[in-house]
C-alpha cells in the first residue's frame, strides 16, 4: 500500500491464497530506480523525494518474513528478489495492462504458509478505516480471500473537510464511518502535510447522509475510543491520550508502530497544535461546536504525553481568547468573558440581569453547561477562564438590598428587583428554596429585603403575613398573593410559598396579630395605647402560656407618672399579690422596678387574672441575688492578688464571681419591718453559692473564695428587727426576739454567713445548749450536728444509696497475683522478651469516611455551647459534668453520632457523652435499631433508652430537639431527589 500511495494509485487489490499473497494498484510502472530501492535495505531511492511516505527506506523488508522470492510485475521491469537484495529478471505477466503487480509466495521455512495465510487473512479482514483517513491518493483498497466473500474500503470526500471511509463486504456495506478533516501543509515539506481528524456519529433521527442537509443537522462530533497517531497509517504503538486522530510525516521507529523522539519531529508537533486550534473555527461554522463537543477536546486533567501537551494549550488557548467557547444562547463567545453557572440560575437570572447585578457596563454572557457533571466537556469548562457565578453570588448582592453601617444600599438592584414580575419572583423564591433548602443556608437571606408586600413596596420575611380573610389587616405587612399562586406550575407555586415560611412570612393568627398589635402600639418611641388591649393580651396567655414570651420587650403597663414600661421594669404587690416588693423599692417611680399605675386596682380585668398575666409575661415577684463580677468588691485585691501578678492572663477557664441584691442598699437605708421580711425571705430561698465570691484568672490558680459582697451588706448593715422595735446587726440579733414572719432555721447556710446571732451568743447560755444537745446527740460539735441535718433532709433513696456506696468500696479488695516461682518466671519472661517481634510499620490502604472529621469538629463546637452551664460540660445519659479536663482547660467528652442511618452527614446528629456512656450507647444499645421512631415520636425532652441492660435517658436541650428534627426531616426529604439532565437534583 505505501508504494501504491506513493506511485499516485488510486486503487489497490490484495488477493489471497493458501500459497501466496497477490497485490495489484494502478499507480505508475516501476523504474531502474524503484528496483535499486526496493533491494537496497535502508537506502531507499525515495530518501530525497519528500512526497514519498517510504523515503525512509524500511517499508518492504517486513514481506521477506513471508516470501524469499517475491515478484514484482510492471508494464516496464518484472523480475523477482533473491537473498533479499538480488533482483533477477523473469517473464511479464499476461494481461497485466498498465497496473503493477506484487506476488508473495508463502515459501519462507521460518513461517509455515497455513501460518501466513491465517496471519495475513486477519490483517486484511481486519483493516482499519483510519488506513485511508489520510492517505491523498488511494481512494479503495479491496480484498479476495480463497474461500471468502470480496470486501473493500473506499474513502469518500462528502465536501472539503468531511470524509467518509466505507466499508463493504459481498458488495453489501458492513461498516461507515464519518470523519472531519482538516489538513495544513507542511512548510519544511513540500506536499506533505498535518491533519487532524474527529469522528463523527449520526443523531438520533438520522439514518444516512444527506447531502442535501446541513451537517449540523444530521451528525455531530463524538470522542474516539482511542485517539490515533498516524504516519499516513496508523502507527499502533502510538499514544497521544487525545480523543481525536493526528496525522503528520513524522519520522517513525524503524516498525513505523510510533513516533521517534528526535528534533526533527518537533516542528510537527506545534504545527499540529496551531491545526488543531485553527480548526475550532471551521466546526464552529460548521454548527457543531457545542458543549458536548468540548468533552472531545483535551482538558487540563487529562493525562496527556509531554510532546502533545503543546496541542493541549493551543486548543484551551484559542477557546480562551476568541470568539469559540459555547455559550447559553447558542452562540460563541471567548472563554474569559463568560460567566458559569448551574442550568438552575441561568433560568432565573438572565445575562442582562447578571449586567445588573454584577454593575457591568457591557452585557455578559452565560457559558454553556455540560450534558453531565464530571464529565469530560464539563473538565472542559472548568479548565479555561470562565468565572463562576452562583448562588452564594446571587445572595451576596441581594444582601446589598439592605445596606449596612458601611454600605449605602444598592439602588440599582433595588431599581431591579421592583422591575421583575410577580410571575419571575415566583420563580426566584422557587429556586433559593431548592438550592438553600439542601444546606439549611436561609440564615443569609432572611435578612434581605425581596419580599413583594401587597402595596408594592419589599420587605423582609420576618414580620410579614400572608393574606388571609381577617378584617384586621390594616397595620400589617401583607405579602401577594400572586408571588405563591400564579403560574400554572403547582411546584414552583409550593416552592416559592415553602421559601416565604422559611424567610419567616407567617400565617395571621391571634399570637401574630398581638404581636402586630405591640410592635405598632407598644414599642419604644410609639407608645398608643388602646384600652381593650390588655384584657386581649390576658386572653391570649390564658388560652397559649407559650405566648407570654412575645411580650418580654413591649411596653404595656402604665407606671406611676403617666410613663408606660416593659414587664420586667414593673413589681406586683397589693392588691395583685402579697409580696412586700412595694415596701422594699418604694411606692416612688424614680428608679427602675416600678409599681403600676393606681388605675390597675380599677380595671375591668380581676386583680388575680392580672397578677397571673404579669407574673407569666415576666413581671417582678419576688427578687433574687444577681450575679456580678468582683470588680466592686469590699475585698477585691485579696480575691484578685493572683491576677495581680506578671504577666498572668485571664482566660475561658478563670472564675469571676460575686452576687448582690437589686434595690438593697437603698432598702437598707431606711429599714422597716416589710423591708426586712423581704430580704429575709428571700435569702431563705436563695441558693448557697450565693453566699460566695469566687475568683481565679485561669485553672493554673486555685479558687480564691470570700463572702460575697451581698454577704458583706447584709453583716454590716442594721435590718434585723427584734422585739423591742429595733433593728440590729445579725451578729447581735437573737432568734428568740424574731418577731412573726421571720422563721428561724438553724441549719440555714446564710444565717451562718451572716454570722446571725454569733455576739448575742456569747453573752447567753444558748451556745452551751446547743453543744450540750449536740454532745447528747452524740455529735462532736454543732458542725455536726448540721451536717446529721443536712443528711436526714435527703430523700430515703439518696440516703440508701450513700450508704451502699460507701459498704460497697468497703468491700472492693484490689487483685493479688503472686507468682508461684520467681525466678523461674523471669527466665521465662526474659526468653521471650528476646525474641520479640521488631516494631515495624507499613502504610496501607484504608478507607476513609469522607467529610467526617470536618463534621465531628463543627459538633464539637455546637455540643459544647448547647450542653455547658455555669463552665461545666454536663453528659446527656447521665447528666453529671465530663469527668476530667484536658491539658487546655477544656473538658473531654465524646461526640457520638446518634442516628447513623441518616443519608447525610450533619453536626446536630451527635451526642455530648462522657466515656462510659459512649462506651454504653455505641456498643450495648438495646434501642439501636429503634432510635429514629422513638426521637420522632418524642414529647419532652428527655429520650428513653436501654443501655448496657439498664433503663436511661438522653436529655436533649430544647434548641438541640429542634435543630434535630429539621435535620431529620430536611434528610428525608433528600432520599426522594431525582437526578436532572445537568447533574443537579
Amino acid at each position: 500500500m505505501q508504494n501504491a500511495q506513493d506511485t499516485g494509485a488510486t486503487e489497490a487489490v490484495f488477493a489471497l491464497s493458501s500459497e501466496m499473497l497477490v497485490f495489484e494498484h494502478n499507480g505508475r510502472p516501476f523504474d531502474k530506480g524503484d528496483i535499486e530501492g526496493i533491494t537496497n535495505i535502508g537506502k531507499g531511492t525515495k530518501a530525497s523525494d519528500e512526497e514519498a511516505i517510504g523515503r525512509f527506506g524500511v517499508g518492504f523488508k517486513a514481506v521477506f518474513a513471508y516470501s524469499e522470492t517475491p515478484r514484482i510485475f510492471s508494464p516496464t521491469f518484472s523480475f523477482r528478489i533473491e537473498s533479499l537484495v538480488l533482483p533477477i529478471e523473469i517473464k511479464g505477466a499476461p494481461n497485466l495492462g498498465s497496473k503493477t503487480r506484487f506476488e508473495f509466495p508463502f515459501n519462507n521455512p521460518k513461517k509455515p504458509a497455513d501460518r501466513a495465510l491465517a496471519e495475513i487473512q486477519e490483517g486484511l479482514t481486519g483493516l482499519s478505516e483510519t488506513s485511508l483517513l489520510f492517505l491523498s491518493n488511494l481512494e479503495s483498497v479491496g480484498w479476495e480471500i480463497e474461500g471468502a466473500e470480496k470486501g473493500e474500503v473506499l474513502r469518500l470526500r462528502h465536501s472539503t473537510h468531511h470524509i467518509e471511509i466505507l466499508r463493504q463486504v459481498g458488495g453489501e456495506a458492513t461498516n461507515s464511518s464519518h470523519f472531519l478533516r482538516f489538513d495544513q501543509e507542511v512548510e519544511e515539506l513540500k506536499n506533505q502535510s498535518v491533519s487532524v481528524a474527529f469522528p463523527l456519529r449520526f443523531l438520533a433521527e438520522s439514518a444516512s447522509f444527506d447531502e442535501a442537509k446541513p451537517l449540523a443537522k444530521q451528525m455531530r462530533i463524538l470522542p474516539a475510543e482511542i485517539g490515533q497517531v498516524s504516519v499516513f497509517f496508523p502507527a499502533e504503538k502510538e499514544t497521544s491520550g487525545l480523543r481525536f486522530h493526528l496525522h503528520a510525516p513524522f519520522v517513525p521507529e524503524l516498525s513505523r508502530a510510533s513516533v521517534k523522539e528526535t528534533p526533527a519531529n518537533e516542528p510537527l508537533f506545534s504545527q499540529l497544535a496551531r491545526l488543531c486550534a485553527n480548526s475550532l473555527h471551521k466546526i464552529r461554522d460548521l454548527g457543531l461546536l457545542n458543549a458536548e463537543t468540548l468533552g472531545v477536546l483535551p482538558n487540563k486533567q487529562d493525562a496527556i504525553p509531554k510532546r502533545y501537551e503543546e496541542i493541549r494549550e493551543a486548543i484551551i488557548n484559542e477557546l480562551n481568547n476568541e470568539a469559540l467557547t459555547p455559550t447559553h444562547d447558542r452562540s460563541h463567545a471567548p472563554a474569559k468573558t463568560l460567566f458559569q453557572s448551574k442550568a438552575a440560575i441561568k433560568s432565573v437570572i438572565s445575562e442582562h440581569d447578571l449586567s445588573v447585578l454584577m454593575g457591568l457596563e457591557v452585557e455578559p454572557k452565560w457559558a454553556a453547561n455540560a450534558p453531565q457533571k464530571s464529565s469530560n466537556a464539563d473538565r472542559m469548562l472548568s479548565s479555561l477562564e470562565i468565572r463562576d457565578w452562583d448562588v452564594d453570588d446571587l445572595v451576596n448582592v441581594l444582601g446589598e438590598l439592605e445596606g449596612s453601617y458601611w454600605q449605602e444600599p444598592n439602588e440599582e438592584v433595588k431599581d431591579w428587583l421592583s422591575s421583575k414580575s410577580d410571575e419571575w419572583l415566583q420563580q426566584l423564591y422557587s429556586f433559593l428554596y431548592r438550592q438553600l433548602g439542601e444546606d439549611s443556608g436561609f440564615y443569609d437571606i432572611e435578612d434581605c429585603p425581596i419580599v413583594r408586600l401587597h402595596d408594592g413596596t419589599f420587605a423582609k420575611g420576618k414580620g410579614c403575613y400572608f393574606p388571609s380573610d381577617d378584617d384586621q389587616e390594616d397595620g400589617f405587612s401583607i405579602v401577594r398573593a400572586d408571588l405563591y399562586q400564579s403560574g400554572k406550575s403547582k411546584s414552583q407555586q409550593l416552592n416559592a410559598r415553602k421559601f416565604l415560611e422559611e424567610i419567616g412570612v407567617k400565617e395571621i393568627d391571634e399570637k401574630e396579630l398581638v404581636r402586630a398589635i405591640l410592635n405598632e402600639r407598644y414599642s419604644r418611641g410609639s407608645i398608643d395605647p388602646n384600652p381593650k388591649d390588655l384584657m386581649r393580651f390576658v386572653k391570649l396567655v390564658e388560652a397559649d402560656s407559650s405566648a407570654a414570651t412575645i411580650f418580654r420587650d413591649a411596653h404595656i403597663y402604665e407606671i406611676a407618672d403617666g410613663r408606660w414600661a416593659r414587664p420586667g421594669s414593673i413589681f406586683l404587690d397589693d392588691p395583685f399579690a402579697e409580696t412586700g416588693l412595694r415596701a422594699f423599692f418604694g411606692a416612688q417611680c424614680k428608679n427602675e422596678p416600678f409599681p403600676l399605675a393606681d388605675r390597675y386596682a380599677q380595671d375591668k380585668i380581676s386583680s388575680s387574672r392580672l397578677a397571673k398575666f404579669a407574673k407569666a409575661v415576666g413581671a417582678i415577684t419576688e427578687i433574687r441575688p444577681v450575679k456580678i463580677t468582683v470588680d466592686n468588691h469590699p475585698q477585691r485585691d485579696e480575691l484578685k492578688a493572683d491576677y495581680y501578678q506578671y504577666g498572668v492572663r485571664k482566660t475561658h477557664t478563670g472564675i469571676d464571681e460575686d452576687y448582690v441584691l437589686r434595690g438593697l442598699k437603698n432598702a437598707l437605708k431606711e429599714i422597716d419591718v416589710e423591708k426586712a421580711k423581704v430580704i429575709w425571705n428571700t435569702m431563705s430561698a436563695s441558693p448557697s453559692n450565693v453566699l460566695k465570691a469566687r475568683f481565679r484568672p485561669n485553672r493554673q490558680y486555685n479558687t480564691r473564695l470570700k463572702p460575697s459582697t451581698l454577704v458583706h451588706q447584709l453583716r454590716t448593715a442594721k435590718w434585723v428587727p427584734q422585739s423591742d422595735g429595733q433593728f440590729t446587726k445579725p451578729c447581735d440579733a437573737r432568734a428568740d426576739l424574731l418577731p412573726s414572719g421571720f422563721p428561724y432555721d438553724v441549719g440555714k447556710e446564710w444565717l451562718a454567713a451572716v454570722g446571725f446571732g454569733t455576739e448575742a451568743e456569747k453573752r447567753t447560755e444558748l451556745a452551751k445548749k446547743r453543744k450540750a444537745i449536740a454532745a447528747e446527740l452524740g455529735f462532736e460539735d454543732e458542725v455536726a450536728l448540721a451536717d446529721a441535718r443536712k443528711f436526714a433532709g435527703l430523700a430515703p433513696e439518696e440516703r440508701l444509696a450513700f450508704f451502699e456506696e460507701i459498704e460497697r468500696r468497703a468491700s472492693l479488695e484490689l487483685p493479688e497475683n503472686e507468682p508461684r516461682n520467681p525466678s523461674r518466671r523471669a527466665d521465662k519472661v526474659g526468653e521471650l522478651a528476646a525474641t520479640a517481634t521488631e516494631r515495624k510499620t507499613e502504610m496501607r490502604t484504608r478507607s476513609v469516611s469522607i467529610g467526617r472529621e470536618d463534621v465531628k469538629d463543627e459538633a464539637g463546637q455546637y455540643l459544647r455551647q448547647q450542653y455547658t452551664n455555669d463552665g461545666e460540660l454536663f453528659c446527656q445519659v447521665c447528666k453529671l459534668p465530663m469527668p476530667f479536663r484536658l491539658d487546655d482547660g477544656n473538658a473531654y467528652f465524646e461526640r457520638v453520632e446518634f442516628l447513623p442511618s441518616l443519608q447525610k452527614r450533619y453536626h446536630q446528629n451527635y451526642l455530648a457523652l462522657c466515656p462510659t456512656d459512649a462506651a454504653k450507647f455505641k456498643f450495648a444499645n438495646g434501642t439501636d435499631d429503634m432510635l429514629l421512631d422513638l426521637f420522632c415520636d418524642l414529647d419532652g425532652e428527655e429520650l428513653e433508652v436501654i443501655l448496657a441492660q439498664n433503663d436511661e435517658t438522653i436529655y436533649f436541650t430544647k434548641t438541640h430537639l429542634a435543630d434535630l428534627k429539621k435535620v431529620i426531616e430536611v434528610d428525608r426529604r433528600s432520599i426522594t431527589s431525582i437526578p436532572q439532565a445537568d447533574g443537579e437534583t
